[in-house]
């Protein structure tokens, strides 16, 4: 269904610069509405078929791609209800995490301190 919104997405966008050219040109209105009216069909149909031929020759299925993004996003939403749950019990009494900064013993708050050579890891490049 992804692949016919945005077919008639690019088709309406085809017949808009279409009109506007025609209507900018001092054409007859009639060419202009013809002339658009086959441009639509012409632009969705070649959008249609290419998305298509992608997703046949699985190279890129727009319609794979938008049901893996929602899920995603369902599996990201329940994740965030549960850990802000958790996150707002443990916050009350913990003290911070290992590895953040901790608060200076003035009781300010941490000083920034820059990202040195010394603290990267560093990775082998495959053979």
């Amino acid at each position: 269904m992804a692949k016919l919104y945005a077919a008639m997405v690019f088709a309406f966008i085809a017949a808009t610069v279409i009109v506007i050219t025609g209507l900018s040109s001092d054409a007859r209105a009639i060419t202009v509405f013809f002339r658009s009216i086959v441009g639509f069909i012409s632009a969705g149909l070649i959008v249609y078929i290419l998305l298509r031929i992608l997703a046949a020759q699985d190279v890129f299925d727009f319609d794979a791609f938008i049901e893996a993004k929602d899920e995603e996003t369902l599996v990201m939403g329940e994740e965030g209800e549960t850990s802000s749950a958790v996150d707002e019990y443990t916050a009350e009494d913990e003290s911070p995490a290992t590895g953040e900064a901790e608060p200076a013993e003035t009781g300010g708050q941490a000083q920034f301190e820059p990202l040195s050579s010394d603290d990267l890891t560093r990775m082998e490049t495959p053979k």
